[in-house]
């Protein structure tokens, strides 16, 4: 196992690169350079990063310094320079130009983009800094999200790459995912595309419930913890907007049409209405005098917010019980039966799903296993895999999804009927992803 006694964090007053210096610190043992713009939010920096893992004993390993002051002398000592400023190459290949120079041979640099060509990114190093540079996508927040992506580029070596992922998943307790250099790579290149999709469908169906519909249509039950488009809300719509026109931009797959942002929410970006941070977006939440909360959603017609509505659609609640009785094949069973619009979209975005994560296989990942771990351990989402399961196996969901008229990706055709889809229950019990 690769050996890290020292380790620079660049951007380490950011919820991500404190949380990740959390993690290093403590699970890792490593001494942990925090290097921010200036010495007080690097300091707020150690802050996050105890306040994230709750354990004393890392605060002596947690050092604060600036970028002017100290990244060559930090980088120069490092076996890992993990960087985590703002996602453009703007920003960040200046700073690589720094490490460059500084780096002893051998240290790994890594990036915690979700989206940035990793490739491109090496290329302000040497040979030996191209050999030794990765994408290392965390997911927020790092102690609690456990999925890092390990993201290689044409210049990596299989032995380096096989030792920093056992070293990432034995010390430091990430789930590993080897991706290619692809945009977005797995977990957003296959969660963007559903989230997109259902906000497109959304403005489709928008005098039927819009926004509210959907996020009913794809609840708990359908095995996320959060509504989609209540995702979109949470990670921002500036967010979702990068990644999505990142993907429309540089892929040319089938789904290449659900990547394009919906108007709408391009009007609520120019209005600075993001989501939850900016106190309004998809939804918003409000206080009336008395201190209750009420909660509103975005009118897409209309531009205003109306009072969150209450769903009444037959099937949901049946589903939600069976869950609850844990039976979760039955809940499958009655979302395969049901009648009605609300059902077809169901039956069609799961489908889609499915589709979609099988359909980078060989691509992005090189298992359907890595799309599995990368919605399961990164979206805290049922992987595909354990759908099929639950939907009665391959030729169930492949007849599920021909009626939904969704491609059936080659994968599934070639499986067995007899044999489980999903491998990964040892790991991960997808049972536990369902809400009721």
């Amino acid at each position: 196992m690769r050996e890290i006694k020292t380790v620079t964090i660049l951007g380490a007053n950011g919820a991500m690169g404190a949380g990740s210096a959390g993690v290093i610190a403590a699970f890792g043992n490593a001494k942990v350079y925090m290097l921010a713009r200036d010495l007080e939010k690097a300091k707020d920096g150690v802050e996050k990063a105890y306040n994230s893992v709750k354990a004393e004993v890392i605060r002596k390993n947690l050092i604060p310094g600036t970028y002017d002051q100290d990244l060559e002398r930090c980088v120069s000592e490092s076996d890992w320079v993990f960087e985590l400023v703002a996602e453009s190459y703007e920003v960040k290949e200046p700073i690589n130009a720094r490490i460059a120079k500084a780096r002893k041979p051998g240290t790994i640099v890594s990036t915690v983009s979700s989206g940035l060509s990793i490739e491109r990114l090496a290329k302000s190093f040497d040979e030996d800094g191209q050999k030794h540079y990765y994408g290392t996508h965390f997911f927020n927040p790092p102690y609690k999200m456990i999925l890092c992506e390990l993201v290689t580029h044409p210049g990596n070596d299989k032995k380096l790459t096989a030792e920093l992922g056992e070293y990432l998943d034995k010390k430091l307790g990430r789930a590993v995912v080897y991706t290619n250099d692809t945009p977005a790579f797995a977990g957003n290149r296959i969660g963007f595309q559903l989230m997109n999709e259902i906000a497109i469908m959304a403005e489709k169906h928008s005098d039927k419930g819009g926004i509210a519909l959907m996020d009913e249509i794809m609840g708990g039950y359908t095995g996320r913890a959060m509504g989609p488009l209540a995702t979109v809300d949470f990670v921002g719509l500036d967010v979702h907007k990068a990644i999505v026109d990142n993907i429309y931009e540089n892929t040319k797959d089938a789904a290449h049409a659900t990547f394009k942002l919906p108007g709408y929410m391009q009007k609520l970006i120019d209005e600075g209405k993001l989501g939850m941070k900016s106190k309004g977006g998809l939804t918003k939440i409000t206080k009336t005098a008395d201190g209750k909360k009420e909660k509103f959603v975005y009118n897409i017609k209309t531009g205003a917010y109306d009072p969150y509505p209450k769903f009444d659609i037959e099937f949901i609640p049946k589903a939600k019980k069976l869950i609850q009785n844990s039976d979760y094949k039955g809940a499958m069973d009655v979302l395969k039966a049901a009648k009605g619009l609300e059902a077809d979209l169901a039956r069609y975005f799961i489908s889609r799903y499915i589709s979609y994560s099988l359909s980078i296989v060989g691509e992005v990942v090189a298992t359907k296993e890595m799309a599995d771990m990368a919605m399961g351990f990164g979206f805290n989402w049922v992987p595909a895999s354990a759908f099929v399961d639950f939907l009665g196996g391959p030729k169930e969901t492949i007849a599920m999804m021909e009626k939904a008229k969704v491609p059936v990706p080659e994968i599934l055709k070639k499986a067995k009927s007899n044999k489980k889809f999903y491998e990964l229950g040892d790991i991960l019990d997808a049972r536990s992803l369902f809400k009721g």
